[in-house]
């Protein structure tokens, strides 16, 4: 899981990162990755991942200036491709549109983290 975590932290922006990459990084099956992930972090790896980007966007959208950040860009960078399913993905880990995370007034996205 250490090796799991370090290959992430390297390849997670990259939209183009695959499970079979992911294994052959790490020098395991995919059986076992599965079995690891469920067991210690309960969730299959792609969903950690996808849970993973999300949060790096929102970090990143908690620390923009909202006049002068694009939110489909910041997401493209996080490793996003489809906007339409990483705003339902976002709304459904957050409880908001990116939008309103980008929008939140400065002294108030800093209280909420």
């Amino acid at each position: 899981m250490i090796r799991f975590e370090e290959v992430l932290t390297k390849h997670l922006s990259d939209p183009r990162f695959n499970m079979a990459q992911l294994c052959q990084l790490i020098g395991v099956t995919e059986r076992a990755l599965r079995s690891c992930c469920a067991e210690i972090i309960g969730m299959t790896p792609p969903r950690y991942i996808l849970l993973r980007r999300l949060r790096q966007v929102r970090v990143a959208l908690r620390e923009a200036h909202p006049g002068a950040t694009d939110v489909a860009e910041l997401a493209r960078r996080c490793g996003f491709t489809q906007m339409a399913q990483f705003a339902s993905a976002y709304l459904a880990a957050f409880g908001e549109t990116p939008t309103v995370t980008l929008q939140r007034a400065p002294e108030l996205r800093f209280a909420i983290r």
